[in-house]
């Protein structure tokens, strides 16, 4: 059994405990407040140093010619421009241009890959797919001459007979 005395110093600790805990959690709390504020300077202070680095650039004229270049599009007198466009939001060739003149119509809204297979179809001295349909022709698209008979053609799902694969 406790006696008076221990219970009043187990009372005093308590008491005291309770005062002083509210106290060390601030102090805990404020502690770790006061690190992240560090790192935010930190972290400030590097983005001062990154800016300032950038404005001392600008004192380099090669920089200013540099960027004068690539954000407002200008040359030095007597070179010539040129300005690359997404080539499929390109619908063709200006109207008059010897660009337009130079290009059928057929292949005018064909993306640039038909146009590619249909330039090396030329080449190759062949008639383009698009020519071949619009002649009404039967058959292979690359201007092979067309019978019009189902048995000469070879459809979509019939196997080829005269493979050989090198066994």
């Amino acid at each position: 059994m406790l006696t008076w005395r221990a219970a009043v110093t187990l009372l005093v600790i308590a008491l005291a405990i309770a005062v002083v805990a509210p106290s060390v959690r601030a102090y805990v709390d404020q502690q770790a407040t006061l690190a992240e504020l560090r790192e935010d300077a930190a972290a400030a202070q590097a983005e001062v140093d990154h800016l300032n680095a950038e404005l001392a650039r600008w004192d380099d004229r090669a920089f200013i010619v540099a960027q004068a270049r690539e954000r407002l599009a200008y040359v030095f007198p007597g070179e010539t421009p040129f300005r690359v466009v997404d080539a499929e939001t390109v619908d063709g060739p200006a109207t008059g241009s010897p660009a337009a003149d130079r290009q059928p119509a057929v292949a005018a809204g064909a993306p640039w890959y038909d146009r590619l297979w249909d330039s090396v179809l030329v080449a190759g001295g062949e008639q383009r797919a698009g020519e071949a349909a619009e002649s009404g022709e039967k058959g292979r698209a690359d201007g092979a001459a067309g019978t019009g008979d189902a048995e000469e053609e070879i459809g979509e799902n019939e196997p080829l007979t005269d493979v050989d694969f090198g066994e």
